[in-house]
């Protein structure tokens, strides 16, 4: 087994566990006694977040070719499948079939956690690039995490709003390979 094998493996089960987590929320919300308040912005931001799981776990498929001769090197390969991990974990409720739950009043008691990791996420991702591949850090990049933090700061709807658009376009175009400088990767 290669080291990136090896590697691919380690992040693959990472992934899963995030993926998981926010697919059980969604079979728990599924199963309530009590329809609980569904809210299309937190439903739509789970969405954008199984999507960036992917495309990373995706993503990491390049760097195949690199002989990793450092530790620190697969630190940053594996540090933003962990925090996907989080952010997975912090937006997605413990639904008690019981219980009432509002949806869009979880979502904002939990932003501060949901989006710094995801700004993390996306931190981490990019920085994988540059320290593994020598690639200088996109200018995207920096608006990304800059523009995936502000959630964390406020509970206007509609900058949630805009901002969950900004990512999801984000992620369509390059999950549809639209994008040049990405090639259809995350990384």
């Amino acid at each position: 087994m290669s080291l990136f094998e090896f590697l691919m493996a380690l992040a693959s089960v990472v992934i899963a566990i995030a993926l998981t987590e926010i697919f059980a929320g969604w079979g728990r919300l599924l199963r309530t006694h009590i329809v609980p308040r569904l809210d299309w912005l937190h439903l739509a931001w789970t969405l954008v977040i199984v999507l960036y799981a992917i495309q990373y776990w995706v993503g990491i498929w390049p760097y195949r070719e690199i002989q990793f001769t450092y530790i620190y090197q697969v630190w940053f390969l594996i540090f933003p499948t962990l925090f996907i991990v989080l952010v997975s974990y912090a937006i997605t409720p413990d639904i008690d079939p019981d219980t009432n739950l509002d949806l869009r009043d979880y979502y904002m008691s939990r932003r501060t956690p949901i989006f710094i990791g995801l700004a993390a996420f996306i931190a981490t991702a990019q920085l994988a690039d540059v320290v593994i591949q020598g690639i200088d850090l996109p200018w995207l990049g920096l608006l990304l995490v800059a523009i995936a933090a502000l959630p964390a700061f406020t509970k206007k709807i509609s900058l949630h709003t805009a901002v969950m658009l900004f990512n999801l376009i984000f992620v369509l175009i390059n999950g549809f390979g639209l994008s040049p400088a990405s090639n259809g990767l995350i990384n």
